[in-house]
């Protein structure tokens, strides 16, 4: 028995002795399969193969039925990424006429619609992989709506998680033409900007500032303006694609309003396209020229709907009039919306809007209604936990009353406040339910406007 222990012992010591080289062969393995990965994507983007190709347009919307116009509602298909393997259903309300009025008055109906097309924005990534066999969600709702132009091109190499890259992002842009009660015509052009997928999540961390250049002043003392560096090349990438398509509107003799949607790092991106055609508008209102950008003209106009975006700006101005036509919805238990953090400088251009929290008139009644609906959508029972918003107070005051700034948050000081003030509070299995879009939608369709409260 001794002599058996002895070369049990003897095995496990040669064993332990080879592993730093079986550790070191695994690593080498794991590398030369990326490599080899990355040059296969390579050779496709070069060959522009492996990807699934744009999609068909859908045969309801474009065969001989005719397009949607007007006031209506059709229900919406589409898929949440809590509820896996399970198709949802919304009934989505649509008026062409909304876009003829003042997009500074908030639409509780369009941003209804707007929760959706934001989730639509992770539905149609599926699609675009090869091993998947899914029907194009995005065309499909968009083709119910009467959207007669869309492109979802920028989902094609940008939907794969292992060779994901930070700074990319995935969007949708289609056109509808509406015709106004005058018989004018405008073009609503839609852009719905995915959220965070793959390693494009790390680019939330990168919060150093960028200034803009020719930024329009508010006022003759405005200070620089910072936008968060993790979403700036995203945002031009969105506003560069989309000026092709007001040129052409401008050229048939339509005037255009643009409708930007996006849940998280989308909503962040959205938000700072809507603010620069925001700042574009209003350089032409002052006869001023602006920048090459989005190529509005006089006429045009903006709507920005979020959900769920972090800040994006350390602009003193965010909340000015001017881009009083941008709405950001919050849940309040959702740590995503709070980070970075306000007192870092950080918010969103427009108005902050916030979802309803424990301890207010009436939630016990509206949360049991959001929860039927959640499950009614999901078919999964409701995992968010309403008591989380305390949670995120408690974190957020703790880390600002320790971290000052950004530039704090790096050092090791920093990083250690940040993990305790989490560690203290938060239940990392939980925590990530209230930032769901199915929680977001599920209380949009629940609630009524009167119900969110400003910021």
């Amino acid at each position: 028995m001794a002599l058996g222990r002895c070369h049990m012992v003897s095995a496990v010591r040669a064993g332990l002795s080879r592993l730093p080289f079986v550790a070191l062969l695994v690593l080498a393995i794991m590398a030369l399969s990326f490599v080899f990965m990355m040059l296969c994507r390579y050779e496709q983007n070069r060959r522009n193969a492996g990807g699934a190709g744009s999609p068909q347009s859908s045969a309801v919307a474009y065969g001989e039925e005719l397009p949607a116009t007007g006031c209506f509602t059709k229900s919406i298909t589409y898929t949440c990424i809590d509820a896996p393997g399970r198709e949802t259903v919304s009934p989505v309300v649509w008026d062409d006429g909304w876009f003829f009025g003042d997009m500074r008055t908030y639409n509780h109906d369009l941003a209804r619609a707007s929760s959706v097309l934001a989730a639509l924005a992770y539905s149609e990534s599926s699609h675009y992989q090869e091993s998947y066999q899914t029907p194009p969600y995005m065309e499909n709702a968009l083709a119910e709506l009467g959207f007669d132009e869309v492109t979802t091109a920028s989902y094609e190499y940008r939907s794969d998680l292992v060779t994901q890259r930070e700074d990319t992002v995935a969007y949708t842009l289609a056109r509808k033409r509406v015709t106004g009660a005058d018989g004018s015509t405008r073009s609503v052009i839609l852009v719905s900007v995915r959220g965070s997928y793959g390693s494009e999540w790390l680019s939330n961390l990168k919060i150093e500032g960028v200034s803009p250049e020719g930024e329009t002043a508010l006022s003759e003392d405005q200070e620089a303006r910072y936008d968060h560096s993790g979403y700036v090349e995203a945002a031009s990438e969105v506003s560069q694609a989309v000026a092709p398509w007001v040129r052409e509107s401008h050229r048939r003799g339509d005037q255009v309003t643009l409708l930007l949607v996006g849940h998280s790092r989308g909503g962040a991106i959205a938000n700072l396209v809507a603010a620069q055609a925001d700042d574009e508008l209003a350089a032409l209102a002052e006869d001023a020229q602006p920048q090459d950008g989005l190529e509005l003209a006089a006429g045009d106009a903006v709507a920005g709907y979020t959900f769920a975006s972090p800040g994006c700006t350390t602009s003193t101005h965010a909340h000015a009039a001017r881009y009083g036509n941008i709405f950001n919805i919050a849940n309040p238990a959702d740590l995503m919306p709070a980070l970075p953090l306000a007192s870092w400088g950080y918010a969103r251009y427009g108005v902050d809007m916030n979802l309803p929290a424990m301890g207010e008139e009436g939630f016990d009644t509206q949360f049991a209604s959001m929860s039927s609906a959640y499950t009614e959508l999901t078919g999964e029972e409701d995992p968010y936990d309403p008591e989380a918003d305390q949670a995120v107070r408690l974190v957020v005051g703790e880390v600002g009353a320790e971290v000052g700034s950004v530039d704090e948050l790096v050092t090791p000081g920093g990083i250690a406040a940040v993990a305790q003030a989490c560690a203290r509070h938060i239940d990392p299995t939980r925590i990530l339910c209230g930032h769901y879009p199915s929680v977001y939608i599920s209380w949009m369709y629940t609630i009524e406007a009167d119900d969110l409260t400003l910021s």
